[in-house]
């Protein structure tokens, strides 16, 4: 009897020490996927910006107030624009394994002026295109009663790739957590903490692809309150703007 209590008290251990262990194996796996999956994407998008004069696809903004049920519009047109460059035909679904992050299992919801957590995947909703990707477009935000203003916000759509002048730095495609600044590889709950460095996975104007931390302001005023309104410190390694 007291050899099995040592032996069960010896697999309970290892079972202690490897369960971290696999479950960093199991978090890094996601990442490599989401990688190559924004590896793709980028591809793609460049290979539309060949076909379409260089151009980062056209700003086409419904005339809808900004917190409409459109609001997603902007970081999502892009996909069905490049899709057929992937090997994607017909309009988004949820079936577009490519536009879908494995680690994408909720998303924050603003209510009542707070944010929610909301367990369900970001490519699940019809919203963002079924899609757990944004494309880099806070540049082509409209706003009523003031339907535009340009350079309002950074981004880069309708740009063209040539003008780009930090390719290296430039985001390209990202996460969508990236724009407001949280992270679906280290949750935590709705509140200034995980706003503070969350790590996404963003893809470049020059087509490389990183896992960084994203800079989210707490300074921040009711116009300018999400990470995608203004570009980090120099000491980050991106940028929104194109400039």
């Amino acid at each position: 009897m007291l050899e099995l209590l040592v032996v069960v008290a010896v697999l309970a251990i290892l079972a202690a020490l490897l369960l971290p262990v696999l479950s960093r194996a199991k978090a890094s796996g996601k990442r490599i996927l989401c990688l190559n999956n924004l590896t793709q994407i980028a591809k793609g998008v460049h290979m539309y910006a060949d076909d379409s004069n260089q151009i980062l696809f056209p700003i086409t903004n419904p005339s809808e107030p900004f917190f409409s049920s459109l609001a997603f519009y902007q970081w999502t047109a892009y996909d069905a624009l490049m899709r057929n460059y992937v090997g994607l035909k017909g309009a988004p679904s949820p079936q577009d394994k490519l536009f879908a992050c494995p680690a994408d299992t909720f998303y924050y919801a603003g209510t009542n002026g707070a944010y929610v957590l909301v367990p369900q995947s970001q490519h699940l909703q019809s919203k963002s295109s079924y899609s757990s990707y944004a494309f880099n477009a806070g540049n082509a935000v409209f706003r009523i009663p003031n339907p535009a203003f340009p350079g309002m916000f950074p981004g880069i759509m309708g740009r063209r790739l040539s003008s780009i002048e930090i390719p290296a730095k430039t985001v390209l495609v990202a996460e969508f957590p990236a724009m407001d600044g949280y992270s679906w590889h280290k949750p935590s709950p709705p509140g200034e903490d995980c706003y503070n460095n969350a790590p996404n996975m963003l893809s470049f104007v020059d087509g490389h692809v990183s896992y960084i931390k994203i800079y989210w302001d707490t300074n921040t005023t009711p116009d300018h309150f999400e990470a995608w309104h203004y570009d980090p410190p120099d000491s980050y390694d991106y940028q929104w703007s194109g400039d």
